[in-house]
């Protein structure tokens, strides 16, 4: 993914942060997926929060939504043998009004018009959030803004955080919209970089962490599994994490 300033490029190399800008969908459709997750995988505790109150995102802001998106994660973060390797189960679901209640200066980082302070969201989180789960990762939905693309920037991040991930999805990211986002950025909360995918095309098959960061080519489609590498990390970081 492409990143719009210097200083945010090595954010991204000290939390395991990423973002991407791309033109927004033009319409999201639901995705379903059946319920086959073995029982003795690792568990990953997910906490979603939407952070938005935009009309169009309103829709979205439900527990049912928030079950397809772990669904989602639960289909597609797998290896390259198409292996499942975590289990994400429900830990909590903040509503947009919950989310208000909490009257936290994250909500002044987040969804407003200009453009994501990257450096500071790390400690707006952990003073809206004080208390995490073992080995939860919060995520969270919120309404990317970019200087060239203003609300249709639909940048998205992932934060490895010092044990204390978190990923941040443009809602017209949700339902598995573009490039795979949640999957990706749930990856760079386990501590994955990127990867470079020379002359990809945004249809050719690449590994979820592809990227066009590397100015050689589309991230392509995202939709191969994690190497057995990545999984080294990812499952080094997970045992690390409180």
């Amino acid at each position: 993914m492409r990143l719009k300033f210097t200083a945010l490029a090595v954010l991204c190399l000290v939390f395991g942060a990423s973002c991407s800008t791309q033109k927004p969908p033009v319409k999201i459709t639901p995705y379903t997926y059946p319920s086959d997750i073995p029982d003795d995988l690792p568990v990953v505790n997910v906490s979603f929060v939407f952070t938005t109150n935009r009309p169009e995102a309103q829709r979205f802001d439900h527990k049912k939504q928030m079950n397809k998106e772990l669904a989602i994660l639960n289909h597609y973060f797998v290896d390259e043998n198409n292996r499942k390797i975590f289990r994400f189960k429900m830990h909590r679901y903040y509503s947009y009004q919950d989310f208000s209640k909490r009257k936290c200066d994250l909500a002044n980082h987040l969804n407003q018009p200009k453009s994501l302070m990257a450096d500071n969201i790390p400690a707006a989180v952990q003073n809206c959030f004080p208390r995490r789960k073992s080995k939860e990762v919060l995520f969270f939905i919120y309404d990317a803004y970019g200087d060239k693309l203003k609300y249709a920037d639909i940048t998205s991040w992932g934060f490895r955080n010092r044990g204390q991930p978190f990923i941040l999805i443009d809602w017209e990211r949700l339902n598995y919209q573009i490039q795979a986002a949640s999957v990706h950025e749930m990856g760079h909360a386990f501590g994955l970089g990127h990867v470079c995918t020379p002359n990809a095309t945004k249809a050719t098959p690449t590994n979820i962490m592809s990227s066009y960061d590397c100015k050689l080519g589309s991230g392509g489609r995202r939709n191969l599994g994690f190497t057995r590498e990545q999984l080294s990390i990812m499952l080094n970081n997970y045992n690390r994490y409180p």
